[in-house]
């Protein structure tokens, strides 16, 4: 029996009952509503006012901090005593001819220059009274280098030659644009701001420092939205984001203010630390519309709003009425038919009981999927971290990926001092521990664990906190991993990134802090390159010709001498592991060149294979080190000391005529006939003694004197063929591209410039 439409709409009904509470909420809300756009229309403006002064003086702060950190590594780099020692000898190069501290000097600027955070593109010293600079690319000319390499209009070589510091320590300039020219083409290098510093005590000597501005408004302004200027205490621009000049301001000396002129406010600041005046402009215009467009929006909403919770409130009270009055019927229908009846209605069992099994699968799907989900997640990780492009039918996961959150990263590298029977078991269980240990207190999609190697362990920490609390933890993980001594772990640990640093740059540089690690078996937590870190062993022509010389002796004492000598001295220095591998590996090449001109091929062959692979990878101590060149050199000493009793006497006599007179113009039909042998024979003799045709050793010969003449840039590439042999020099270039895969000058401005010589 269906039931009357008045009984559903009576005054005690529940539809009434329903839209009166709706009402009553939606006028309640709508009054507060209406109150807070009156109250805060008025506070806008000042509010606006307000987040643009508060914009400016973050942008302030991060500007003066970053010129006083810059100040306060330059000064620490200044004070030391080598650096001073370094510079005096620098000084007068030309006639000390000094240039085996270049690389040295190469180094301590690249402290500087190649920290990202200070965004320094480049530190040149400037020698005034030799007239010529040193900056990451080597040595050049003053001419050189602010005509070609580094020019502005603004910036000649005449201006710097000007330049005095008197009783200044270091000058900011205005940024101006800079280009590079070379032979064929210009390419802008953008604008940059110079800074110049005085060498103290050196009167003639000063650093250069080309800081960029564009990559500081990036990190502490706000990328180009409003214009900006920076002026420094005397009133000179130093950076603008506009080509519109300043209007007559009157700063104030140490507080913040604003102006308004014309249609546009201006927003100052005088910085504590540098005394310079900051800038910021916004258009009067973006605030009006800014206001209007809040109030206007506001009125809609809360029209809008009322409206449709009227008409939501309306219909929600319905659908939730009908239902009802439908039940009612059915209690109804159930009630006239007696008692007994309505306990054996089986239809709300039967619901119970299918929302109970529906409920259940749903639990079972959705841990399924998220578990899947997990997978399918560490996966687009790991090609974000790899920089491997997804799939296209996989581009939705990239709203899956903490894309703008903050976030740390911690890289693990395992390594053992023994194998274990089981190191996969090992492996496992360490990762697990470490998941767990940054599981505690964390929500699960807060933390991201990757793989990237065997090896190796990434994890991602979203919304970290400080770097205290990432540290307090890998501390209890060392103090357990302290008792362990079969295995121990390289940590590196990244700073809180913010959301826009791409996940490939944060893997790449705790790559990178690996290698800081130290040689032992402890386990170690990097967080930031050691500025007093040992430089890298490589090796120079000085030591190789020694190490050449001691292993043509044949005196095992004398050669594994010298190598306890360096790898203490290595050690004294505190290198790192990886200056342990350099150091072990230029050993083993120049064993190499010194078995080839003994004329030891089959000791050739074992030298190249002690190379292959990893043979370091598991070293974390000088005797390993040690005993690996011991057990290298001991057979090419034996080898060397009985080729010296048993050398052909012909081949004796070519091998060492070649090595005094490989500069002259000389050929097999010279040293045959001083041999009285004809060419053919000797030919065929030296190739069955040696294993190498005549012209091929001599070729050799040439090319591996000419490598270590190229390493003093003041000789010509023309001067060194001729010294080395090469009458034409494009013979020359033709024969060294052959042996090395690239030109002599590409050779030098690749080994000089990377501190191998």
């Amino acid at each position: 029996m269906k039931r009357p439409l008045t009984s559903q709409f009576a005054r005690n009904g529940l539809f009434v009952r329903l839209m009166l509470s709706f009402l009553s909420i939606i006028l309640l809300l709508a009054s507060f509503n209406l109150f807070s756009h009156l109250y805060l229309s008025g506070k806008v403006y000042q509010e606006v006012v307000r987040q643009n002064e508060q914009a400016l003086n973050q942008t302030v702060e991060g500007y003066e901090n970053h010129f006083r950190l810059t100040q306060n590594m330059i000064l620490a780099l200044t004070q030391s005593d080598t650096w001073t020692a370094n510079l005096g000898i620098l000084s007068h190069l030309k006639e000390n001819r000094r240039y085996d501290i270049l690389s040295e000097v190469k180094s301590d600027l690249m402290t500087l220059y190649g920290n990202p955070f200070l965004h320094i593109e480049n530190f040149i010293l400037y020698f005034k009274a030799e007239d010529y600079v040193l900056e990451k690319e080597g040595l050049s000319s003053t001419s050189d280098m602010f005509g070609k390499y580094y020019y502005s209009q603004e910036y000649t070589a005449d201006f710097w030659r000007s330049q005095t510091m008197d009783n200044q320590y270091l000058k900011v300039m205005p940024a101006a644009s800079f280009t590079e020219t070379t032979m064929n083409s210009t390419r802008p290098l953008g604008q940059l701001m110079p800074v110049l510093i005085k060498a103290i005590p050196y009167e003639e000597v000063y650093g250069l420092v080309m800081l960029n501005p564009q990559r500081l408004e990036k990190a502490y302004g706000d990328a180009g939205k409003n214009p900006f200027y920076i002026m420094d205490a005397q009133g000179r621009l130093l950076f603008s984001t506009a080509e519109k000049a300043l209007p007559a301001l009157e700063y104030p000396v140490s507080t913040s203010s604003h102006e308004r002129i014309g249609d546009q406010y201006y927003f100052y600041e005088k910085g504590a630390q540098t005394g310079f005046t900051y800038v910021r402009v916004t258009e009067v215009a973006a605030i009006a519309t800014g206001l209007r467009g809040m109030r206007l929006l506001l009125a809609v909403l809360l029209t809008a709003a009322v409206l449709v919770s009227l008409l939501f409130s309306f219909l929600f009270s319905f659908r939730l009425n009908q239902p009802l009055q439908r039940l009612i019927a059915a209690l109804d229908r159930t009630t006239g038919s007696g008692p007994g009846k309505l306990s054996s209605v089986k239809e709300f069992a039967i619901i119970g009981d299918r929302l109970s099994s529906i409920l259940e699968n749903n639990r079972f799907i959705q841990n399924d999927l998220n578990h899947k989900n997990s997978l399918v997640r560490q996966y687009a990780y790991t090609h974000k971290v790899k920089n491997i492009p997804l799939n296209a039918k996989l581009g939705d996961l990239e709203d899956a990926l903490h894309s703008e959150q903050p976030y740390a990263s911690i890289l693990f590298k395992l390594s053992f001092t023994g194998l274990p029977e089981e190191p996969e078991q090992h492996t496992l269980a360490l990762w697990q521990l470490i998941q767990r240990l940054f599981a505690g207190g964390r929500a699960e999609s807060e933390s991201v664990v990757l793989q990237p190697e065997q090896d190796l362990l990434l994890l991602l920490l979203f919304n970290p906190g400080p770097q205290s609390g990432i540290l307090q933890v890998l501390g209890t993980l060392q103090e357990l991993l302290a008792e362990e001594h079969s295995l121990y772990l390289t940590i590196a640990v990244s700073p809180v990134y913010s959301g826009e640093t791409p996940f490939t740059d944060a893997y790449h540089n705790l790559s990178v802090l690996l290698t800081e690690r130290r040689l032992n078996g402890e386990t170690q937590i990097i967080v930031e390159p050691r500025a007093s870190s040992a430089k890298a062993f490589h090796m120079k022509v000085t030591y190789g010709e020694e190490l050449h010389n001691l292993l043509q002796s044949g005196s095992e004492e004398a050669v594994l001498g010298w190598v306890d000598r360096q790898l203490e001295q290595l050690r004294n220095k505190d290198a790192t592991a990886e200056d342990f591998r350099t150091f072990a590996r230029g050993v083993a090449e120049q064993a190499g060149k010194t078995v080839m001109k003994q004329n030891l091929p089959e000791l050739e062959v074992g030298l190249l294979s002690a190379l292959s692979g990893e043979p370091f990878a598991a070293f974390y101590s000088t005797g390993q080190y040690r005993e690996w060149l011991t057990g290298l050199l001991t057979p090419v000493l034996a080898a060397i000391r009985s080729g010296s009793e048993t050398r052909d006497p012909v081949i004796s006599f070519v091998l060492e005529y070649l090595d005094k007179h490989y500069g002259e113009d000389i050929n097999l039909n010279i040293v045959a006939d001083k041999l009285n042998l004809t060419s053919g024979y000797l030919s065929s003799i030296f190739k069955e003694k040696t294993g190498i045709n005549f012209s091929e050793y001599l070729n050799t010969l040439r090319i591996e004197r000419a490598k270590e003449l190229l390493m003093n840039i003041d000789q010509r590439i023309q001067d060194i063929a001729l010294q080395v042999g090469y009458q034409n020099v494009n013979s020359f270039i033709r024969m060294f591209k052959r042996s090395s895969g690239l030109t002599p000058g590409e050779y030098r401005k690749r080994y000089v410039g990377e501190d191998h010589s």
